[in-house]
């Protein structure tokens, strides 16, 4: 009987310590998310580009090119009169280990203001980490679709389901 109950102690401690383990990923998942976002909104391409996976810097022709992209949106933006007033970060999915990757996808909503009104984009990031989920890498779905991703990074998981992308939403400014 005291083998049974020690058997049963060490499975609730391996599936609460696997549990807590997933849940310390998830949350260090979506801070880093947020950390990007905030830098994506403060126009910080130095904190920015840390959470660029390094394939998509190499795909896009190297760090300097990906700020000349990055500055040349933000630029047309700007003339446009559009600015990003918030991004949200959802909370992250499964995390899959594959190829000694932990990966997952995260949801974001990315609220812009227009000269006509508000424009809600709901997208997934591809996280990706290679140091057991100490660092994570994104990949915004919305921007790089998914053959140029596959193109990119080569090694995701096939289990990994990105979900379609969604119609954007927009509110038109009322006139008072």
């Amino acid at each position: 009987m005291k083998s049974i109950y020690n058997i049963f102690l060490t499975t609730i401690f391996s599936v609460s310590l696997n549990f807590s383990f997933c849940q310390n990923l998830q949350t260090n998942i979506k801070a880093q998310a947020m950390d990007m976002a905030r830098a994506l909104i403060k126009n910080d391409f130095i904190a920015f580009s840390e959470f660029v996976h390094p394939s998509i810097i190499t795909y896009t022709g190297g760090k300097e090119k990906l700020k000349a992209n990055i500055d040349s949106a933000a630029s047309a933006m700007k003339q446009f009169g559009v600015q990003f007033k918030k991004i949200l970060v959802g909370n992250p999915g499964p995390i899959i280990n594959y190829k000694d990757q932990l990966q997952s996808i995260v949801p974001q909503t990315t609220t812009m203001q227009t000269m006509m009104g508000e424009l809600e984009v709901e997208t997934s990031l591809i996280a990706v980490s290679m140091d057991k989920g100490k660092k994570w890498y994104f990949i915004d779905t919305n921007v790089y679709k998914a053959d140029k991703i596959k193109t990119a990074l080569p090694d995701l998981s096939p289990q990994l389901v990105i979900p379609p992308q969604k119609q954007p939403k927009f509110t038109p400014n009322t006139q008072n």
